[in-house]
């Protein structure tokens, strides 16, 4: 996974500042959002690095069979292509495989999160219909377009995310997608949680050095130790009542003394020596 400390945002549009009404603030968050959109061209990176790439897309496209395998070509070497038009927008990946005999072209969108808003999600699905229909002529493959949200393994879940925009076949997990490129998903997974321990501790290390965040930290700290202070007392409190017990307060004051029960008694009050030799 990306690092927060390597991120160096391009272009601080102070919107995080106004935010927060505070610059530091507002340039820690901007480090983190920067690093949340590099940590999908990560994504894009280690899948590249596991699937054989197609240098001349041209050239691969003039071959009426292709080899047998798995091939991946990313939007740098879509656009080098002049045969494919790329009037409207490009997919993340275009994955060509031959297996049994059968030539298939995968035109997939890959996505880290599977939340988007009504509006995205329609523009996605245009897009990459419609660059499937307009190179049609140049794919004499089966072809079929994906919406992968890689880090989401329930189907329905992603259909959800893209407000049922688009079709249920076109839906695919990111083990699914890995399994089509032939590569292990968690091999992918495992790599990119490794470096969530480290950007915990350096978030958590800047902020506590902006001084905003130190007071409200202290008055928290504060607050908090006299509500454990008043916590405290209230048990204390609670304890001591709960040990008064009121069961024979009406025996009180009610002793008399009684000669003739004395007398009965007193036979149980005498020793017998012969019980302690």
């Amino acid at each position: 996974m990306a690092l927060i400390r390597n991120a160096e945002p391009k272009n601080v549009s102070g919107a995080y500042e106004r935010l927060f009404n505070n610059r530091e603030m507002g340039t820690l968050v901007s480090k983190l959002q920067s690093t949340v959109i590099s940590s999908g061209n990560e994504l894009q990176n280690l899948i590249t690095d596991r699937v054989p790439a197609i240098p001349d897309l041209d050239a691969f496209l003039e071959q009426e069979i292709m080899p047998e395998g798995v091939y991946l070509v990313r939007k740098q070497q879509m656009k080098q292509s002049k045969k494919l038009d790329f009037s409207g927008a490009e997919p993340d990946f275009m994955i060509f495989k031959r297996r049994d005999n059968q030539q298939r072209c995968h035109i997939v969108e890959l996505k880290d999160g599977h939340i988007f808003d009504t509006k995205k999600a329609s523009a996605e699905r245009q897009a990459m219909h419609g660059f499937a229909k307009r190179n049609a002529l140049h794919l004499p493959y089966v072809v079929s377009v994906h919406f992968c949200a890689f880090n989401q393994e329930d189907k329905e879940a992603i259909l959800v995310g893209f407000k049922h925009k688009i079709a249920p076949e076109e839906v695919m997990t990111g083990r699914e997608f890995c399994e089509m490129l032939e590569i292990n998903y968690d091999d992918i997974v495992a790599g990119r949680l490794t470096e969530g321990s480290d950007n915990l501790d350096y978030f958590c290390r800047e902020l506590v050095k902006i001084p905003a965040v130190q007071e409200r930290l202290e008055r928290l700290t504060v607050s908090r130790m006299l509500a454990l202070h008043d916590d405290s007392d209230r048990a204390g409190a609670r304890t001591e009542q709960a040990v008064r017990h009121h069961d024979l307060d009406d025996l009180a004051g009610t002793w008399v003394d009684d000669p003739a029960f004395d007398q009965a008694i007193e036979a149980m009050d005498q020793v017998d020596p012969a019980l302690w030799r």
